[in-house]
Order: C-alpha cells, then sequence, then structure tokens
C-alpha cells in the first residue's frame, strides 16, 4: 500500500499545517499516511472507502483521517476537495491539545458527522486562504487563524437540526453504509428514520444519482472491490460474503462498474505487488 509522506507533502518536515487541493480529486488507489489531514469536500460527490468501509460524502461535508487510516475515493461524481495536512511530528508553538478537537471530525465514527451551508463553506474557505497565504505570518497569526477555522467548524457540528430532512438522509445513507449485505424492504426503512418512502427514495437518487437498489449494490460492489485485492479470500467467498447470488453475476457487475473482472483485479495487483 503506497504511504504519503510529510517530506513529499509538505515544505519543510518542520511545518505544523500544508494544503492540498485535489480539482477533482483521482487518487482512486488505496494508500494511508504519515500525517493527519482535516478534509473538506469542496464540491461533487462520492464515494469515500475508509479501513474497507464505504462512505457516502458530498459537498459540504467535514471529516478527519488519522495517521494509520488507510483510505481512497471511488468517484460517483467529480470530488473536489480541501485537504488541510497535520504533520505529528512537529508542534503548535501556542495551540494545546488540538487533538482532541479535531476527534470530533474522525471518520471512524459514523456519530461525527458535520456539514457546512454553504455561508459557513465561505467562511471556511476564507480562513484556509489567509492560513495559507503566500504573505508570511506569525506563528501566533496562523495558530489563531487555525482556531477560528476548527471553532467554525465545531459550531456548524453543534448546529446540525436532526429534524432536518438532510440530517436524516445522512442517517440513512449511513445505515446502508454499515449495513449493506442486508436485505431491505424499502418502506420499513424509510419509516425506521421518519421520512416517507417516496421523499427517502427521490433523495437518494437526487444525492447519488442512483435508485435506493442500485446504490446498494454499488455499495456491495466497493466492498468487494476492497476484498479482492486485500485478502486471500477466493472469487466466490467475496460474492457470497458481500451479498451476491453467485460469483458469475458478482463478476459480470464488477466489470460493468470497474472495467476489470475480479479475477483480472486480482492479477493486476499480484503484478503490481
Amino acid at each position: 500500500m503506497n504511504t504519503l509522506t510529510v517530506e513529499h507533502y509538505f515544505s519543510s518536515i518542520h511545518d505544523k499545517l500544508a494544503l492540498y487541493r485535489s480539482d477533482p480529486e483521482d487518487n482512486s488507489c488505496e494508500h494511508c499516511h504519515e500525517f493527519d489531514e482535516l478534509v473538506i469536500v469542496e464540491q461533487g460527490h462520492g464515494l469515500h472507502v475508509i479501513n474497507g468501509k464505504p462512505l457516502y460524502i458530498q459537498q459540504g461535508d467535514i471529516f478527519y483521517v488519522q495517521r494509520g487510516d488507510s483510505h481512497f475515493y471511488d468517484e460517483l461524481g467529480t470530488l473536489k476537495l480541501i485537504n488541510i495536512l497535520i504533520n505529528p511530528v512537529a508542534n503548535f508553538v501556542f495551540l494545546q491539545q488540538t487533538e482532541s478537537l479535531l476527534q470530533r471530525f474522525s471518520v471512524r465514527d459514523a456519530r461525527c458527522y458535520t456539514w457546512l451551508a454553504p455561508d459557513a463553506r465561505m467562511q471556511c474557505n476564507s480562513l484556509i486562504d489567509k492560513i495559507f497565504s503566500s504573505q508570511p505570518l506569525r506563528a501566533e497569526q496562523r495558530e489563531s487563524l487555525f482556531f477560528q477555522l476548527v471553532n467554525t467548524l465545531l459550531q456548524a457540528q453543534s448546529e446540525v437540526n436532526h429534524n432536518n430532512t438532510r440530517y436524516k438522509l445522512h442517517k440513512l445513507l449511513n445505515h446502508l453504509q454499515e449495513n449493506c449485505f442486508e436485505e431491505y424492504d424499502w418502506n420499513d426503512l424509510a419509516k425506521q428514520f421518519h421520512l416517507t418512502p417516496r421523499t427517502a427514495f427521490r433523495h437518494i437518487k437526487a444525492a447519488t444519482g442512483m435508485t435506493p437498489e442500485n446504490y446498494v449494490k454499488h455499495l456491495r460492489l466497493v466492498s468487494a472491490r476492497v476484498k479482492v485485492r486485500e485478502t486471500d479470500m477466493t472469487i466466490t467467498e467475496i460474492a457470497f460474503l458481500c451479498g451476491f447470488a453467485n460469483s458469475s453475476h458478482f463478476s459480470t457487475l464488477y466489470k460493468k462498474v470497474f472495467s476489470i473482472t475480479p479475477s483480472e483485479e486480482r492479477r493486476r495487483v499480484e503484478i503490481c505487488g
């Protein structure tokens, strides 16, 4: 697995912060990194596969990826990301215990949902531009701006309206991601999240570009792809584990989505590895 290094992404190994913007995001290869990163989805939507689990992300979402996490992006649309990189071996001069604040956005915990409305996203973009301005800043200035950014994100997290349809949709999508190998009665599932079936169907289709059934099928395929690449399980075992009736049907769908069969995928990994 590829490891992204501090030396490559930071101007100096002594810098605490660095910025990486992807327009569009094209890192579809699983990787980990020596640094942490705070990610803002600036545009688009897609699947973020984190530690082997697919997670739907869309414009305005915030999440914190830590060293030790492995991930990649499986695009459903055109993702544009803002990545604030945080060097664990360098220290802030004035700020203390920022790690505990950033943990509140951890991608490892599905409860850490944060979404930025357009006005809050503009405010964050302004702060990010100032933090990483080409004009030199004193340490206290840069750290003050970074603390303002984190506070803005924390405020957005605390103001999430749990009765909002967007929040309900997030919880529903999260449930599907965590339980994508199950069979669903969509009417019962919509009621479970206090949505009408029609509203749930419409919002899932608008968010992902897929019907609920096709979205779950895509989640299964993405999960299966990780197992094809990372495990020694047979293709048949993976097919059944990921909810497919037989390996032939699984291979047909896999090639349709990824333009390669599971067996060809595994041979490619073996050659590259």
